[in-house]
């Protein structure tokens, strides 16, 4: 069963303008099959997702700001605290069975790891595509060479923080059936490809003009 699902999305319980409501609207209207809710430090937004996704997927998850950098972790139910070491907070993920995905792994200012640090990480994928990063096409690159050489799963996903760019970027999850857990199975297998295209240069500008005023009023990364 071939699955299309954004699997980076914000809503308003983080850094996004999109209600709940509005990113499921959104993403019926671009014909996903589901999407990934990824606030940062918080499941209420996922937890919402859930109660009102109707024929949507929503995979649980959180963006977490460890010590090292950022984590998508994605399957879970239960918070990870942010500035954990990396490495326990990747393991607090796969106690609960779910999937751990480096965002925007080689974008300057936002990853503190290099490949060699990747390297010795329990790490399931990389998101090699973000429809909101500056220059996708340059990364994209950058980023698909750098998973297979560390042999993990590619995902792709908006990274959406306005409603209107959910959908821009997927992942085609090759999956034996719609149940969350057959999706992170194969995620885990890896039978993904990713598809889409960069997000407007309006919103692009709009997102970092609003990621750098609270960098610079708070010691606090988004993606």
């Amino acid at each position: 069963m071939l699955l299309k699902i954004d699997m980076h999305v914000h809503t308003w319980y983080s850094d996004s303008n999109g209600s709940v409501e509005e990113v499921l609207k959104v993403a019926r209207q671009r014909n996903l099959d589901g999407i990934a809710i990824t606030d940062h430090d918080t499941l209420r937004g996922a937890y919402e997702a859930l109660e009102k996704k109707g024929d949507l997927i929503v995979i649980p998850g959180e963006e977490v700001k460890t010590k090292r950098g950022e984590i998508l972790a994605l399957g879970i139910m239960k918070t990870i605290p942010r500035y954990l070491a990396i490495t326990e907070a990747i393991n607090m993920v796969h106690v609960q069975g779910g999937f751990v995905a480096l965002p925007h792994p080689t974008l300057p200012f936002f990853n503190k790891l290099k490949e060699e640090d990747m390297k010795q990480l329990p790490i399931d994928g990389l998101e090699v595509f973000s429809a909101i990063t500056p220059f996708s096409g340059h990364y994209l690159e950058k980023n698909i060479n750098l998973a297979r050489r560390l042999g993990v799963t590619e995902i792709a996903g908006s990274d959406s923080h306005f409603f209107e760019t959910v959908g821009d970027a997927y992942t085609i999850v090759y999956s034996k059936s719609r149940d969350l857990k057959d999706v992170l199975t194969a995620l885990k297998m890896g039978h993904t490809s990713i598809e889409g295209s960069p997000s407007k240069l309006a919103l692009k500008l709009r997102m970092f003009k609003t990621v750098f005023t609270h960098i610079s009023r708070k010691p606090f990364l988004f993606g």
